[in-house]
């Protein structure tokens, strides 16, 4: 007996329905879209019917509103995508909460946003704003700077993200090491369990951060943690703000046993304007933007289309996340 296909009504942006409606009308014609148009909420009647939901990264951060609170009046809803690999917002527990079938986008940035970690620690490691500022004086003022090759990186989380860090640090012969909470063998460097995280730190010229926030995670990066790290090391968060104690982050800059900072993340978001951070010349900041490529989008839509019709004939779908 052939499988009966679900019948979806599937709330869409429209930049993503003007790429994919031919692939989505091959996966199934009677799939029916609702194109989320502007950045208002959407009508009851509409909101109603609604059963499946692309959240795509065109729409965050500047249509997300209308388009999120659309999506919890959304009383019919059965799963949601994702373009993200975090999900530990409220909005996303409260879905699952609900019942609903949440899938993520879990890889799809981690190329780019291990590029520039491996940016950052090239920038750092050679006082690049020094000679920005040089340049906009018309001054020919050199300095040295401290190679990577041969330094200690640890990668603290070895999802798709972090995996990707620590291919690039070996690629660049970095030593590299890593933590995971269960090392499963084929990383691409030593890597260790949680228990492991203070020696691994004791170690490190660079610690590149690509944590998800759990509740085991969150502040875990905090003045204890910083004092266990090797004097004149270099941090750098890609994970998530809420991981770090920032207060604690700073002394440990301004002390200099922390030697610089690279932090596309924070617990407050966009960094406020009296933060110290932001006057530091030993800190780069980049406004959690470190994923933002156009290819990035495409692979998120790319995972989407397949968990589609996936879902569409009843079959498990692709990085679905459980509470």
């Amino acid at each position: 007996m052939p499988k009966v296909e679900k019948q979806v009504t599937l709330l869409i942006s429209d930049n993503v329905w003007g790429r994919h409606s031919e692939a989505i009308r091959a996966i199934s014609p009677s799939i029916t879209p609702v194109i989320y148009e502007g950045n208002e909420i959407l009508p009851d009647e509409v909101i109603d019917s609604i059963n499946a939901v692309f959240y795509s990264n065109d729409l965050w951060p500047d249509r997300s509103r209308g388009f999120v609170l659309s999506i919890l009046k959304a009383t019919s809803l059965k799963w949601m995508h994702t373009f993200s690999a975090g999900v530990d917002s409220p909005f996303f527990v409260q879905l699952m909460e609900r019942g609903i079938r949440l899938t993520n986008s879990s890889g799809a940035t981690a190329s780019p946003i291990a590029q520039t970690t491996i940016l950052y620690m090239l920038a750092l490691s050679r006082n690049v704003r020094s000679w920005f500022q040089h340049q906009d004086k018309h001054e020919w003022t050199r300095h040295g700077f401290t190679e990577l090759d041969g330094a200690r990186l640890a990668v603290i989380g070895m999802g798709p993200i972090g995996a990707e860090i620590a291919r690039l640090g070996v690629a660049l012969n970095m030593q590299v090491e890593a933590i995971r909470r269960t090392p499963n063998g084929n990383e691409p460097c030593p890597t260790f369990s949680f228990e492991h995280v203070p020696e691994v730190l004791s170690r490190a010229d660079w610690v590149a951060v690509a944590l998800p926030l759990t509740p085991e995670t969150r502040l875990l990066f905090n003045t204890e943690t910083f004092a266990i790290m090797k004097p004149g090391a270099h941090f750098i968060n890609v994970g998530r703000g809420e991981l770090v104690d920032e207060e604690s982050l700073i002394a440990a800059l301004k002390s200099g046993h922390v030697a610089g900072a690279a932090l596309d993340v924070f617990a407050t978001e966009p960094l406020p304007a009296d933060s110290p951070l932001w006057d530091m010349d030993n800190v780069i900041i980049t406004p959690h933007s470190s994923a933002a490529s156009p290819q990035s989008g495409l692979r998120s839509e790319e995972i989407f289309l397949d968990n589609l019709a996936r879902f569409v004939a009843s079959e498990p779908m692709r990085n679905e996340v459980n509470l």
